[in-house]
């Protein structure tokens, strides 16, 4: 009697081309943005459409965040540097209008983007030691 043979898995398949790859991470970011897929979701669907692993599902996953990320970053950057240009303009006509409050306004609108209003502390006390409290409920 023969037995029945389970088909074997695959265990590693014939490596995609750059055209691949990229058509590849091209519909994994139309999945994430515009069906709003989640990691779980993604990694399921991913894997079938491609016959791929769900293990390499979630590696294209992290690389299309990682994209996402750098794009808006570089837009975050571009927003930034607009709006400063607006505000050196507007300071520019506030010192030729000689109006003092909107100056100050803008210095400080300009001094929170760069980042430069945020308090920072400083221990006095410890010099970064270690505190201990102890608390006495005894008055011996």
């Amino acid at each position: 009697m023969e037995q029945e043979q389970e088909p074997k898995k695959k265990t590693g398949g014939r490596k995609s081309t750059v055209v691949e790859y990229d058509e590849r991470i091209s519909e994994a970011l139309e999945l994430i943005l515009y069906k709003r897929l989640s990691s779980g979701e993604f990694r399921t669907t991913f894997s079938k459409m491609y016959d791929v692993s769900e293990r390499t599902a979630d590696a294209t996953w992290r690389r299309c965040k990682d994209i996402l990320k750098q794009r808006f970053a570089d837009e975050q950057n571009e927003l930034i540097e607009q709006q400063l240009m607006r505000y050196f303009d507007l300071l520019e006509r506030a010192r030729f209008d000689n109006n003092k409050r909107v100056e100050r306004e803008t210095l400080q609108d300009i001094s929170k983007l760069y980042g430069l209003e945020q308090v920072k502390k400083i221990d006095l006390t410890t010099n970064g030691d270690p505190i201990s409290v102890n608390i006495i409920l005894n008055n011996d």
